[in-house]
């Protein structure tokens, strides 16, 4: 039987599918692995913090957004205003990419997501992309 699977580090898979054009591709790995880490950081910080048991919460928090864990971070204190506004920007450029993608308006052309503003916040999100890595690691040493 043959899987898909990553085959190296997100930022290089993400960077790969970009020069290739690939844009959707590069949005998804970003996402993807920003949203998997925001909820294995919030599942640690339940544990950590307030004594959650990983093996109850585990499949729990694996169901959240990534929109959902970084308002719950948010509201924790455990993520600045700044640091969610950050990260909410390529949940909502990645919404705006894959849920617009066929979109035809009546009577109207509908031209696509900017690549200005795709390359603003695709470049910070690589830049943020270990970001919850981090915390995590912080949060355990």
């Amino acid at each position: 039987m043959e899987f898909i699977k990553k085959q190296n580090m997100p930022d290089s898979e993400a960077l790969k599918a970009y020069n290739e054009g690939y844009y959707i591709e590069a949005l998804q790995i970003i996402h993807s692995f920003i949203e998997n880490q925001c909820q294995s950081y919030l599942m640690l910080v339940g544990s950590v913090n307030f004594g959650a048991n990983l093996s109850e919460t585990w499949d729990f928090a694996d169901t959240l957004t990534l929109h959902n864990c970084l308002k719950v971070l948010f509201i924790l204190n455990k993520i600045s205003k700044e640091e969610y506004e950050i990260h909410n920007k390529l949940n909502t450029l990645r919404n705006k990419v894959i849920h617009n993608i066929y979109k035809e308006p009546y009577e109207k052309n509908y031209s696509g997501i900017s690549k200005t503003e795709y390359d603003s916040v695709f470049n910070e999100s690589i830049e943020y992309l270990y970001f919850f890595t981090r915390k995590a690691e912080d949060l355990v040493e």
